[in-house]
Formats: C-alpha cells, structure tokens, sequence
C-alpha cells in the first residue's frame, strides 16, 4: 500500500516516464517505471486521461479535459484507474515544479579528443535503439510543421509526442516509435527531417550525438560516446569528409547551445572502498591513459588498471606501467559480473516481450547480450582475443574513455568501473557467438559489437548490473 494519500490533483510522478508505440498497426502506450524497472501498457483512452493528469485539475478536470480531446470516461472509472496507479506509486500531487535552469560554471577551453572525425552511414541504428528521443518545445514545433502528417503530430500532438517524464510538461518531450525505431525515420535509416531541410532542423541531441562535453576544471574534454558501429568505422578509417565533434567556429563552452549537457568532475571520488582521490589527481591519471600506447589487450589493461587503482591510488606512472605490461586477466573473477548482466537482460528481455517486435533492434540486442552473459557466466574464458581490427577499436575506447572520463562512473568505485568496462569488453568479444550469420549479415550495429553492448547497457538500463556484482 502506497503510504501517501491519494492526490487531489495527480498527475504522472517524475519516474514513471510513457513513451507511445506503433508495431504494426497496433498503436499503444508504455508506462516505464524507472524505480522498480517495470512497465505497463495502456491505451489510446487510459493515455487520453493520464496525459490531462497534469497536476492542476481534480478527477472531475481530468475527464472534462479529457473528453475535449476525444477521451471520454466516468468519473468512477478515472478514480479505478488512478487508484491502481497510486497503489504502485506512480503518482503525483499538484503541478511539477519547473525544472531549474543550472548555471553553467566558468567558461572553459573544448579540448576534443585528438584526430577524430565522424562519418554517419545513413542506416539509422542509433535512431533504432534508444527509447526515447528527445525534441525542445521548439524543436518538437518545427518537426509538427515540417512533417505534418507524422503520426497525426500535427493534429494530435498530444498523442504523438509524450513529456519526457511524467505528465505534465516538463521542459522536452519525446517522439513516438514506430517498430521500435524514431517515427522520424524513413525505411531505409535516414532521418526525414534531415532530408527535408538539413541537418540543422534535428534536435538537438541528434545533431550533437554521439559527442560527450565533461568539465573537469581545466578545460571541457569532449569524445564520443561509443555507442554507435559508426563511432569505430570512424577511429579505424578517418573519413576524408568527417564531422567535428565540436560545433563549427565552437572554441569554448561558452560558443556551446545552453541545451547542450556539460557534466561537472565532482571534486572527489571513491577509488576503491574506503579510499578517495581528488579531482585534480583523476584529470592527470587519465591524461596519463589516455597519451600511453595503445596496450596489446584492452580488457587486460582495464583489468590492470583497476589493481593499480585500489594498490597505488590515481599514480599516473603506476597506470602507465600497467597499461605497458598488464598481468593475464583472471577470467574466473568476472564470472559474477556476466552473472549479474545474464540476470538483468532477462528480466529486461521478459518486459520486452510484452511491447517490442520480434524484429525490433532493442529487443534483439538485450536478448543477444542476456545469451552471450549465460554463455561467459557458464565459461568466462569463451571471450577469445579480439582479431586486429578489433583490437584496434578497443584501444580506441580505452582512450576516448580516458579522454572524457567515460571510464568513471558517479556511483561506482572508480576500480569496480574499470572492471566494468573489461567485463563489456570480453562481452563484446563473445556477442557474435550468439548472433546468426544473416544477423551479422543485415543488422549495421553488428559491425562492431562493442558499440552496441555500450548503446544496449546505457540505453536500456542494463548498466545498473554493476551494483550486482560483489565490491560494487
């Protein structure tokens, strides 16, 4: 039983986040629980009342709202339904607060991560595997009148996109998928809104994707985020023609969009239980990892680097010796890390089951990482060396990580997400295991592994295994 009252005036609490559907010709809605990570499906009438539950009206508002949109339902029912919602906490009192603009400290030199450029494929696996993609009010205005007819946006907007958390308007909203895929999507992976008028009509998000901004008090460091085959095709082969990563004539934080995310380095962290280490001393560790030569095997290196935190603390030349001669990774210990990923992907692969189609990315991808975390579970030594090439790509995580502190995790231990990291790794090495030649055949994201067990884990909640795994 929910121990609060039931509200008044309710609306969507801020983590259950809904997010429209389109499989097939069958349209529905999913309510996301982001606390307990369940999910629940509604319909076109119980989105119709949930989406005027916006904090400001009682039951009676709610449904005389409701039925101004085409949704019409007694009172009695409205209180049923709601009452089933509150039970699981879900719900909300009174209008959200508006979320608070925050300040962007000290302006600072963008020092992206050197001799990268990126070249897009056009095939759209980005687009085909997060849950939500993010518009601005503007954004989301501009995308209804340029294409119109997409979902009834134009219409409807109101069943076409959906706030990106609650149900009351919270600042972004996100656009509806269809199969799985961004409604803005044409079949063969190109963006429709970049096709009708450039690049620049994208949100925000999207035209700064895959591109990560972290200010770590000297300077802004920005790399990709490697979560796209894209990501790794680029680092292998520069592209003649790439894109910055850094807006055009961007030379400072302050040339950034304020929509643009930039995440602070907090002052101190926790490197191993019971031992902390500054911001100053992390910013020179990583330089230090990120300027060393590539390692022969990234995932002993990782490994290595993770003993060298909890032994000798952020040592620069401690870290530089373990890169140069890492010691044979101990399979045996990540046994409990491929456990605990089996675990999460196949409560995440059940919830999918109930919305997703078969042949919808994300669900294969979570099915393909639950398989491929059973097998190394089974046998963690399954992960062989990555061939050339790949190792090649692996290296390259290694030091965009370094670059832009994506190797550093603000609820783990810096050892433990190091340790992390090597796990997806060896995971990303045993992916193609699992997956059919005509898998690797049709699907892009299956090009390089690694970017999609990065995407998978991120996107979908699956990197919260790492809390499962013993020493977290």
């Amino acid at each position: 039983m929910s121990p609060a009252p039931f509200p008044s005036r309710p609306r969507l609490a801020d983590h259950a986040v809904v997010r429209r559907h389109r499989v097939g010709d069958e349209d529905f809605w999913v309510l996301h629980d982001q606390r307990s990570g369940l999910a629940y499906r509604l319909g076109a009438r119980e989105w119709g009342l949930l989406s005027q539950a916006d904090g400001s009206r009682d039951l009676e508002g709610i449904v005389a709202a409701a039925s101004r949109v085409g949704t019409f339902a007694k009172v009695e029912t409205l209180r049923a339904f709601l009452a089933a919602l509150h039970e699981a906490g879900l719900l909300a009192e009174g209008v959200a607060p508006l979320p608070e603009s925050k300040a962007r400290g000290a302006s600072r030199r963008l020092d992206p991560v050197p001799g990268f450029s990126l070249a897009c494929d056009g095939r759209g696996s980005c687009c085909r595997l997060y849950a939500s993609v993010i518009f601005r009010p503007v954004e989301e205005a501009y995308a209804r009148a340029l294409l119109p007819r997409v979902l009834d946006a134009g219409d409807h907007p109101e069943r076409a996109f959906t706030p990106l958390q609650g149900s009351s308007p919270c600042g972004a909203s996100s656009v509806p998928l269809v199969d799985g895929r961004c409604a803005y999507l044409d079949g063969s992976g190109l963006c429709r809104l970049h096709a009708a008028q450039g690049a620049h009509v994208k949100p925000l998000g999207c035209q700064t994707f895959p591109a990560l901004f972290i200010d770590d008090g000297e300077a802004v460091r920005v790399a990709p985020a490697v979560e796209c085959a894209c990501v790794l095709a680029s680092a292998l082969e520069p592209p003649p023609n790439g894109a910055s990563l850094v807006p055009e004539g961007a030379r400072s934080s302050a040339d950034l969009d304020e929509g643009i995310l930039i995440v602070e380095l907090p002052e101190t962290l926790l490197l191993a239980p019971g031992r902390h280490g500054t911001r100053a001393d992390l910013v020179r560790f990583m330089h230090a990892v990120a300027e060393a030569p590539a390692p022969i095997d990234t995932a002993d290196a990782l490994a290595a680097l993770a003993s060298s935190v909890e032994t000798s603390g952020l040592d620069p030349a401690a870290a530089t010796r373990a890169l140069a001669e890492p010691a044979p990774l101990d399979a045996e210990l990540f046994r409990p890390f491929f456990a605990a990923l089996a675990s999460r992907a196949s409560r995440r692969a059940r919830i999918d089951a109930t919305f997703r189609a078969e042949h919808d990315l994300a669900r294969r991808a979570v099915r393909w990482i639950e398989a491929a975390s059973r097998a190394l579970a089974e046998d963690p030594t399954l992960a062989a060396p990555a061939p050339a090439t790949r190792a090649r790509a692996e290296a390259f995580y290694l030091r965009a990580g370094a670059h832009a502190y994506q190797l550093v995790s603000s609820d783990l231990p810096l050892a433990h997400a190091l340790r992390d990291r090597a796990a997806r790794i060896l995971l990303a090495r045993a992916l193609p295991l699992v997956f059919t030649r005509g898998d690797a055949q049709s699907e892009p994201a299956l090009a390089h592994p690694l970017a999609l067990v990065e995407a998978t884990l991120r996107g979908h909640g699956l990197d919260a295994y790492a809390h499962d795994v013993p020493g977290a």
